[in-house]
């Protein structure tokens, strides 16, 4: 994933007066999580080595007890309510 500029700078040299007049401190070039990685407070944000965040996000799963039914539509939306809309029977069917 690509990082905003407010932590990576640009395409200046890393650490130059002239970076650091356009784009502030580049955090990442000084070996620092970005701000809003290190700044969240619940801590969904990930930075760092891809192994190493795989890890976390594996851990996590785990540890919730639940496997690829913790992300989806019923998370995020609640399982649909009885007595909705009824689907439509195919044609040529009889009920």
């Amino acid at each position: 994933m690509d990082k905003c500029t407010f932590c990576a700078g640009g395409p200046e040299a890393n650490g130059s007066e002239a970076e650091f007049e356009k784009y502030g401190r580049n955090r990442l070039s000084e070996g620092k999580l970005p701000a809003c990685a290190e700044m969240c407070s619940t801590k969904a944000l990930l930075g760092g080595d891809g192994d190493v965040v795989a890890d976390i996000f594996r851990n996590r799963v785990l540890v919730r007890g639940k496997g690829s039914e913790v992300w989806g539509w019923g998370t995020a939306y609640g399982k649909p309510a009885t007595g909705g809309p009824q689907q439509a029977k195919p044609e040529g069917k009889k009920s």
